[in-house]
């Protein structure tokens, strides 16, 4: 698997070869034997955590364009406008997304790269999107439905990441205060 600039080699101690990240970060034992950690691997899991989460909060701001998008078409047709959707896109998209919480801190989420490709992946691409308008109603309302159960998978892996993201930055803040690990053990390299 080729690297991209800021990846990291995810921690491999407790998971199988060929396991996504996100099946990893998600894992309810990823956290486990955590004080007995070498203070590198825990900075190790919560890089990776970052980069996870970077990840996923570009595929919700994607998915809830997404949503936007498909809301105002069946908006527009319920209404009875003609305008088509295109002349209000600037519009529908205009919400500035909130920032990431740890975005800039290990890397960045590269939504060309072809690692770890997920099922919400294919939504990214935009093919339906081009297609809203010749979409039947049962299409469409199927659609937003899928957007919708999508974003809210995404958001449960999203809060399962930070708060293991949170515990391993507790971790090693705490291990910094008793004097049981350095700062530069503490710090991304």
């Amino acid at each position: 698997m080729e690297m991209t600039e800021g990846a990291r080699a995810a921690p491999q101690a407790d998971a199988t070869p060929r396991q996504r990240r996100i099946d990893r970060v998600t894992d309810p034992s990823y956290l486990d034997d955590l004080a007995e950690r070498e203070p590198a691997m825990v900075r190790a899991l919560r890089d990776e955590c970052r980069e996870e989460e970077a990840r996923l909060s570009y595929l919700r701001r994607v998915l809830h364009g997404q949503i936007d998008l498909a809301r105002a078409e069946h908006e527009r047709r319920d209404a009875g406008r003609r305008s088509a959707l295109l002349e209000d896109v600037a519009s529908i998209l205009s919400d500035e997304p909130a920032p990431s919480r740890h975005v800039g801190q290990v890397g960045f989420y590269d939504p060309t790269v072809e690692e770890d490709r997920r099922a919400e992946d294919h939504l990214i691409e935009g093919s339906v999107l081009s297609r809203l308008p010749d979409l039947s109603a049962e299409e469409l309302q199927d659609f937003l439905a899928d957007l919708v159960d999508r974003e809210r998978v995404v958001s449960e892996q999203r809060r399962i990441v930070l708060a293991h993201l949170d515990s391993l930055q507790d971790e090693l803040v705490s291990r910094y205060r008793d004097g049981s690990a350095s700062i530069d053990d503490v710090v991304s390299q």
